[in-house]
């Protein structure tokens, strides 16, 4: 059992108040929080799609595993329809801070100042996305690592917690396998006997993960292509700022080019290839897993809101492997990447609260203004899914046979009842549609003002202190309908 530093009494006390003040925190920030789509897209299709779609056909559309779906749908089975997701994110993140706080071996400055980080308070604890799962696999494995081979089948189900969480983690789960079933295999004091089990459950969810994931909608990625076009300025940019400077590129450079630096002097000193020699059996292993995860994360789409994973398994896999060096005090620069993110965590959240997040109740406070709530709107784009779910299918003009959950998929619009254009023809009394579906359409009709009501609502994502992505809706309210409705 890895036993915590000095002083333990002081410190679960210490570590408890850090814990409530948290929990705290996250709990009062939860209400200000306006889901986005994305995260209103793995609830819908927990509340609408059935278990069997959620194994089978889901994961091909969102290219990742199904488990977090799973554990909605769970969710929303207890709890009902209204259940809301901000508090499950919310309660996983702690489970996460707790172990981190309790169990880890780390010098108690870290224990005050990661866990008010960016991506443990708002990123993965306040947005409520599958990335939250992944924490949670990520602080069990570094707790369970110089367990691995006591408690054979809990790391095997933390490998598993992990691989499924993300499709990110997937290959650093499998050479993690690959790594311990080696350990095993050569190390003559442990029988294969007790590995075989569980490495053969890994295997089984390993080929069902294949399965799922594979072939992968590329209507979906082909949305996104222009940024994969774009991989040498996200791999120089994008990949550093999950521990530094964010937006500001001119910091960024800096903090790199000292970086750089450093990591120069290091290696022209003899004492570096000494300490490799030395650690040679923790430094392969190390560098096997980050390049097993560069790999799945370039490959996949490298987005703001993914960077989280890259400091998540950056701090796991220093503890792992370099658990005397994590328990040293003298870690300036990453001290100083610590209080940048304490930053991101403040200005983050002062934006949540402030703005619009998917403006989901300020459409409803326009429809309330002309007494509309209770009447069919069309809605349509992926934007404007936090706004159905404050409505009935009663409400929308959407098929019965439909599911409401977004696909992303051109053909999953047609099955909708038709292109845009015809649905726009069909229902246009309210229209409620995403800015950027709204380029494809002709909305010429719209704009006599005699004859309607034009709201543009913005919303913007947060992300380190900045709105990283501004998207919104048109509200379109035809007079007309007012007067039909009267007279009826």
């Amino acid at each position: 059992m890895i036993k915590d530093v000095s002083l333990p009494v002081s410190n679960k006390i210490i570590c408890g108040l850090i814990w409530c003040v948290f929990v705290a925190l996250s709990l009062y920030i939860a209400p200000y929080h306006e889901v986005w789509a994305d995260e209103v897209q793995a609830f819908l299709i927990a509340r609408d799609a059935s278990v069997a779609d959620i194994i089978s056909s889901v994961p091909h559309q969102e290219g990742q595993p199904s488990l977090w779906h799973l554990v909605l749908k769970g969710l929303i089975f207890v709890f009902g329809e209204n259940l809301n997701i901000t508090y499950v994110s919310i309660f996983i993140m702690s489970l996460t801070v707790g172990i981190f706080l309790f169990l880890y071996n780390v010098p108690l400055l870290y224990k005050i100042l990661i866990p008010f980080g960016h991506y443990f308070l708002y990123q993965y604890n306040i947005i409520s996305r599958n990335y939250c799962l992944a924490y949670l696999a990520l602080a069990l494995l570094g707790y369970l690592y110089p367990l691995r081979h006591k408690y054979i089948w809990r790391y095997a189900f933390v490998l598993l917690l992990l691989a499924e969480s993300s499709s990110f983690f997937a290959p650093v789960a499998a050479f993690l396998g690959g790594i311990w079933l080696y350990e095993a295999y050569t190390n003559h004091s442990y029988k294969l006997t007790p590995y075989i089990a569980p490495l053969f459950m890994l295997a089984c969810f390993g080929l069902l993960m294949i399965w799922q994931i594979f072939p992968i909608n590329m209507v979906q990625y082909e949305m996104r292509i222009e940024y994969i076009k774009n991989y040498p300025y996200n791999v120089i940019a994008h990949f550093p700022e999950s521990f530094f400077a964010g937006k500001n590129m001119i910091l960024n450079l800096c903090i790199l080019g000292w970086i750089a630096i450093c990591a120069i002097k290091t290696v022209l000193s003899l004492d570096f290839y000494k300490n490799i020699s030395r650690y040679r059996a923790t430094v392969l292993p190390f560098f096997l897993i980050w390049i097993s995860f560069i790999a799945g994360y370039f490959a996949i789409h490298p987005m703001y809101y993914h960077q989280g994973a890259v400091w998540g398994l950056f701090l796991c896999s220093m503890y792992m492997f370099f658990p005397n060096y994590c328990r040293q005090r003298n870690h300036f620069l990453f001290i100083l990447c610590l209080f940048i993110q304490i930053f991101w965590s403040y200005a983050s959240i002062s934006y949540d609260i402030k703005h619009p997040y998917s403006s989901q109740f300020e459409i409803m406070k326009v429809l309330q203004k002309h007494n509309l709530t209770d009447h069919k709107i069309q809605a349509i784009g992926f934007h404007t899914l936090p706004f159905q779910i404050l409505h009935t299918r009663d409400n929308l003009y959407i098929s019965d046979d439909t599911p409401l959950y977004w696909l992303w998929t051109q053909k999953d619009m047609q099955i909708k009842g038709g292109n845009m254009q015809q649905q726009l023809d069909l229902h246009r009394d309210i229209v409620v549609v995403d800015i950027d579906d709204a380029k494809d359409a002709d909305f010429s009709y719209y704009l006599r003002p005699d004859e309607f009501y034009i709201y543009k609502i913005p919303a913007a994502a947060v992300y380190k202190g900045f709105l990283f992505y501004e998207q919104g809706v048109f509200v379109f309210i035809k007079k007309d309908y007012f007067y039909r409705k009267t007279n009826s």
